[in-house]
């Protein structure tokens, strides 16, 4: 019997989790809008609810993409001729990967820093904003580890 390595299952419990914060999202909205049309009435924070759980579920994409190299690139010369371009854009692609998932982790990392401690809520849910703040820095942290593996599966030619 094989047994799952982490290179998939680690991937995998990131894509489950992104998928069930897409769809609680989607749930939110869908009774939000038959509670409007049956009952008149509405779910209570659902944009904020709605929000916050697509937007976590994005945050929780990007790990994934950049171990994989999945995110959007052109590929007109590497096309052209794959011997000769295909891996070192690969590479500086990674690389710029890497630098942009830094910049990301040290900007939210300064402001959840700032904020820490902060009596700042949302305005329906009232979640607090340092929590909120957190998780999306750990998320981030996540993107740029999952940026340094690309960064080492190109340089290495293998697959995540």
């Amino acid at each position: 019997m094989h047994s799952p390595s982490l290179r998939k299952i680690v991937p995998n419990s990131f894509l489950a989790a992104a998928g069930i914060c897409f769809l609680f999202g989607t749930a939110v909205t869908v009774c939000d809008v038959v509670l409007r049309a049956i009952a008149g009435t509405n779910v209570p924070g659902a944009i904020e609810l709605t929000s916050l759980s697509i937007g976590l579920g994005a945050l929780l994409s990007m790990p994934v993409c950049y171990a994989k190299q999945g995110h959007v690139s052109a590929k007109l010369l590497s096309e052209l001729a794959p011997a000769r371009f295909a891996r070192p854009f690969g590479l500086l692609g990674s690389v710029v990967s890497l630098g942009f998932a830094g910049l990301i982790l040290w900007a939210v990392g300064q402001n959840a820093l700032a904020k820490a401690g902060s009596p700042e809520t949302t305005p329906d849910l009232g979640f607090p904003i340092p929590i909120a703040l957190t998780v999306v820095t750990l998320a981030l942290l996540a993107a740029f580890l999952a940026a340094m593996a690309g960064v080492w599966f190109v340089v290495r030619n293998e697959k995540a």
